[in-house]
């Protein structure tokens, strides 16, 4: 792969039982950018995902990673490469946050060992990126939604693979924790990493995003986000008309 290249997809396909989501898809994704993928419920953006970080085998296809192809590559060569976070965390048991978020540091240890006080800091550290350093004695079990799913994110950002997956990481924050969210996944983006999120607010995707995949029944869109979050796209991909609507506050896309 060539230099700054952190995904390369060539052919891939993807089915759900009978259903076919994706048909010979090719996709590159370059550090320093920042993805959004947007489309309706079902249309296959969590299976992208999963796909990429090779917990789902692809109908046919290449994923392609800077260690090789991603099934063949080993856990631990997976782990320093790319970081994926689900839209729900499921806790069996009770779990300080601290504790949870030190659990990115496993590809990095050779056995399970003890965290020692840099590790701490470390984790710390992130917590507060995420303004989560409060909850650090916190059971995960007795937190809300919106702050488990920010937990999950510290825990990523302390693992700090190259390709970041993330599935809907705004779903469950209020409006503030979504800007604080998106504006730190800019960031790593901006640090040399590559962000790849799936989304539904199509405009924090346009006021955050460098890049979006924008996915419809049988057709994909791909590019820089000014060039795809058009409302004819949108409508496409969609089934509903958009408008642009011009504030003072900037641009908008609406359903019309």
């Amino acid at each position: 792969m060539t230099a700054g290249l952190l995904l390369q997809v060539e052919g891939l396909t993807l089915r759900v039982g009978d259903a076919t989501l994706l048909k010979n898809f090719d996709w590159k994704v370059h550090a320093g950018e920042f993805w959004c993928v947007l489309g309706k419920n079902g249309i296959g953006k969590s299976t992208l995902l999963h796909a990429i970080a090779g917990l789902l085998p692809p109908a046919s296809g290449r994923i392609g990673s800077p260690v090789g192809e991603v099934r063949r590559t080993t856990p631990q060569q997976l782990a320093l490469w790319r970081g994926l976070q689900a839209q729900q965390q499921f806790d069996a048991f009770s779990c300080s946050v601290l504790d949870s978020v030190m659990a990115g540091l496993h590809p990095y240890r050779p056995g399970w060992g003890w965290p020692d006080a840099a590790d701490r800091r470390a984790a710390l550290h992130v917590l507060e990126r995420l303004d989560m350093a409060s909850y650090a004695d916190a059971d995960v079990m007795r937190l809300s939604g919106g702050e488990r799913q920010r937990v999950a994110m510290a825990t990523l950002m302390l693992q700090a693979p190259q390709l970041y997956l993330l599935d809907e990481p705004a779903s469950h924050q209020d409006v503030a924790a979504q800007l604080l969210v998106m504006r730190t996944l800019k960031e790593l983006a901006d640090d040399d990493h590559a962000v790849v999120a799936t989304m539904h607010d199509i405009n924090l995707a346009a006021r955050f995003a460098s890049h979006v995949l924008l996915i419809a029944e049988g057709k994909v869109w791909q590019g820089r986000a000014a060039d795809i979050l058009r409302p004819d796209l949108l409508e496409a991909a969609y089934g509903c008309r958009f408008e642009a609507v011009d504030s003072a506050g900037g641009r908008w896309l609406m359903p019309a």
